[in-house]
């Protein structure tokens, strides 16, 4: 797909409506045309109009705009904002063939890259009009641009269309920004080193390249919640460099203000939301932290709930692959949805809520190695940084799994399947049974097929173990299906089906107790997303319940030394990792009185 040449030109509807001009290598007619059903006619001249000059920043849209004075903006890729000396790029119609032109900021703007990106627009931000939408696509289309209006209309292709709005005043972008590198100043760019080496590569949501070579200009090309972010994340490693825990050493770093001020900023993001504004909005879902009174987080939960909310205002459900942006932000955009469904698949479980992307209305293509910038770089940024190309690995079996973990939720355990006379009732415990083993073969076929380089124990010398969070996962996906068949045996059922369900659970528990009684501190040095520690306490909680439901003392007695074995791994681990500390807490508080065995009645 690609815009009109300007020996072409842009086609008359397209001129008379003030639109790109864009059609697909492979048709004749641009989208514009195609979606109305009208032919494309060249029959028209040029629309002159004069030029417009303006000495401020007009935030109602690109449209003739040609700025004198140096202005502050957003740097689309990362929602990121430049620098006072920078000057804004500006969308304007060419004289010749009214054709959507975007010049070229100085030397000192953001690169040229950045051009025609949708959901990181320096300056605008863009909403998504859904099919059914009060706004009918056909008459937005029909709307033509004007500097003074509140926003315009910019088409992808024959299906998607977007209204892009300004952006409003950026002066307490700055000040937040300031006030956020106040805290860790001089530091910052220490901090970025230690999130790339250390948490981008297993989560691969920013541009590597891009947000280092910015934040070597200025800590205020960025928008404050993502910066924020990035510092709070990255500070779990402070002790990979001597220099920084040194000066948190001598230090009262306020970071208790940091994570407000990110909170703050992200949810006034919320009202114009870029990307940068979803991938803060997932950062700050990874960090392992409980509230003042010990507990899990209670915003984590209606946090990601706004975030699926305006990942849809974004876009981000929608299959990319045939709009009008760059590949690198069609692919950044994969890499966030998929981001994206993982969290929801993982938070919505955990806290037994229900799962917010819906599978009707999520055409997201698969992720492929293109959409990586970095995965053919094998150089890290230090001792014990991950591969990129092992990262992106990673990532990708990430998605797997929780595709496999949807499966679970939806034969077992949602609404559809839990309620009375739902499909469990009707088809009985031997059927409710037989169902888990496709997806028992599923995940067999999951473990085997992972590539050597994402083993349990397979790491290079100096170098962390990242694949540790991937096998944690699995082997909670195991717990969960054997939960669910645990929780629906009845005394009614065949005692051989019984037998053979329990000792089954009682085997994959061990199995996944193991698993983290084997961690070394290459592994609790790796990165480890917000739902880790949940992980963990959903493997302390299954352990619970088969001592609840045990049948004699010997299985309640084998399930509190489970859980005496667990308890012992998170202490023994947590001072070297958050989710370790965060995981025993939960532990605690929700199984921490049976470890003694029940009385026999």
């Amino acid at each position: 797909m690609h815009s009109r040449t300007r020996s072409q030109g842009a086609c008359d509807t397209c001129r008379l409506r003030k639109t790109r001009c864009v059609k697909r290598s492979d048709e004749d007619l641009c989208i514009l045309c195609s979606f109305h059903g009208l032919r494309c006619t060249f029959d028209r001249g040029p629309i002159r109009k004069p030029r417009q000059r303006r000495r401020q920043p007009d935030r109602a849209g690109h449209i003739n705009e040609v700025h004198e004075e140096p202005v502050k903006s957003q740097d689309p890729r990362d929602g990121t904002a430049q620098s006072p000396n920078s000057v804004r790029t500006s969308h304007s119609y060419d004289d010749d063939d009214d054709h959507v032109r975007v010049s070229t900021p100085p030397a000192g703007a953001w690169p040229s890259i950045l051009n025609d990106t949708l959901g990181l627009d320096p300056v605008n931000n863009a909403e998504c009009i859904g099919s059914s939408d009060y706004r009918d696509p056909i008459l937005l289309d029909l709307r033509s641009p004007n500097p003074t209006n509140a926003g315009f209309v910019r088409r992808m292709d024959n299906r998607t269309l977007f209204v892009v709005h300004p952006d409003k005043s950026e002066d307490k972008r700055t000040s937040d920004l300031d006030a956020i590198e106040a805290i860790v100043h001089p530091m910052g760019h220490r901090l970025v080193r230690l999130y790339f080496q250390f948490v981008h590569p297993s989560f691969p949501i920013l541009h590597k390249e891009v947000f280092i070579a910015k934040h070597q200009v200025s800590h205020r090309q960025f928008a404050p919640s993502l910066l924020a972010a990035v510092y709070l994340l990255a500070l779990d490693w402070q002790i990979h460099d001597s220099v920084l825990e040194n000066w948190c050493a001598n230090q009262t770093m306020n970071i208790a203000l940091l994570q407000k001020m990110a909170d703050t900023a992200l949810q006034e993001e919320m009202h114009s939301p870029k990307l940068s504004t979803l991938e803060a909005g997932l950062l700050l879902l990874q960090r392992n932290r409980l509230d003042s009174a010990g507990r899990p987080a209670s915003s984590a939960w209606k946090l990601h709930a706004q975030l699926v909310a305006i990942s849809y205002d974004l876009g981000l459900h929608i299959n990319c692959e045939s709009w009008s942006i760059p590949a690198w932000e069609a692919g950044l955009r994969r890499r966030l949805s998929w981001a994206l469904y993982m969290q929801d698949r993982w938070t919505a479980f955990v806290h037994g809520r229900p799962m917010l992307l819906s599978e009707d209305d999520w055409e997201l293509s698969s992720c492929s190695p293109s959409d990586f910038p970095e995965h053919d770089k094998l150089e890290g940024l230090g001792m014990g940084a991950v591969a990129a190309p092992v990262g992106w690995r990673l990532f990708l079996s990430h998605i797997e799994l929780s595709q496999i973990l949807d499966d679970v939720n939806r034969t077992y355990y949602a609404a559809t399947a839990q309620r009375r006379d739902g499909t469990l009732d009707k088809m009985g415990v031997l059927a409710a049974v037989d169902l888990a083993q496709p997806i028992l073969v599923k995940l067999s076929h999951w473990k085997s097929a992972l590539p050597e380089e994402l083993g349990f124990s397979t790491t290079q010398d100096r170098t962390v173990c990242a694949s540790a969070s991937l096998h944690l996962a699995y082997h909670t996906v195991v717990v969960l299906l054997y939960r669910a068949l645990v929780r629906i045996l009845t005394p009614q059922a065949p005692p051989s089906l019984h037998a053979a369900v329990r000792s089954a659970a009682r085997k994959n528990l061990e199995a996944a107790i193991r698993l983290l009684m084997s961690l070394g501190p290459e592994h609790t040095a790796a990165f480890w997303g917000g739902v880790a520690s949940y992980q963990v306490g959903m493997i302390g909680s299954f352990a619970g319940l088969l001592w609840a439901t045990a049948e004699d003392s010997d299985e309640m007695t084998w399930c509190v030394a489970r859980l005496d074995d667990l308890k012992w791994v998170l202490q023994i681990r947590g001072g070297a990792a958050p989710f370790a500390r965060k995981a025993l807490q939960l532990l605690e508080s929700e199984v921490g009185s049976l470890l003694k065995p029940r009385p026999e009645v």
